[in-house]
């Protein structure tokens, strides 16, 4: 479901699109403020957020369903056990890049780095500092079924 000629810079008036699809973005947070930022900020990036979920289910269902390259994941969020939730998401797509995101203690990052998580930011962060993460952990290749 990517998209062609994507806009990627803006260089004083001359635009250069790119055939290259948008990463797709799954965000899941129980913060509906918090979850707006995320989804302002990566869509500003480039980008393409294809659901915001609340619920551990729900974002289950999300990644089997919306294929995304990217979850964006609140540790906060209620019900399952964050790593296991980690692992759950792995086997529906062993290739998607998790980012999670935490005011929980420290030891947590280890956890969710050896579950599989490719980045662990914790609150406060910039969300300029979101965006680099989530540009360096993005898959080099994927393709949409």
């Amino acid at each position: 479901m990517g998209h062609s000629g994507i806009l990627e810079h803006h260089l004083g008036g001359m635009i250069i699109l790119s055939d290259k699809p948008e990463m797709r973005v799954v965000i899941a947070c129980d913060v509906p403020l918090l979850g707006a930022l995320l989804r302002l900020s990566i869509e500003d990036a480039g980008f393409e957020v294809v659901r915001e979920v609340s619920q551990s289910t729900e974002l289950l269902v999300a990644v089997s369903q919306h294929e995304p390259d990217i979850v964006i994941l609140d540790l906060e969020l209620p019900e399952m056990e964050h790593i296991r939730l980690i692992e759950s998401i792995l086997d529906l797509d062993s290739t998607l890049a998790i980012v999670t995101v935490s005011n929980l203690n420290d030891d947590l990052g280890e956890m969710v780095f050896a579950a599989g998580a490719r980045a662990f930011l914790r609150k406060p962060f910039s969300m300029y500092d979101l965006v680099d993460i989530v540009r360096k952990v993005a898959p080099v290749h994927r393709s949409h079924r």
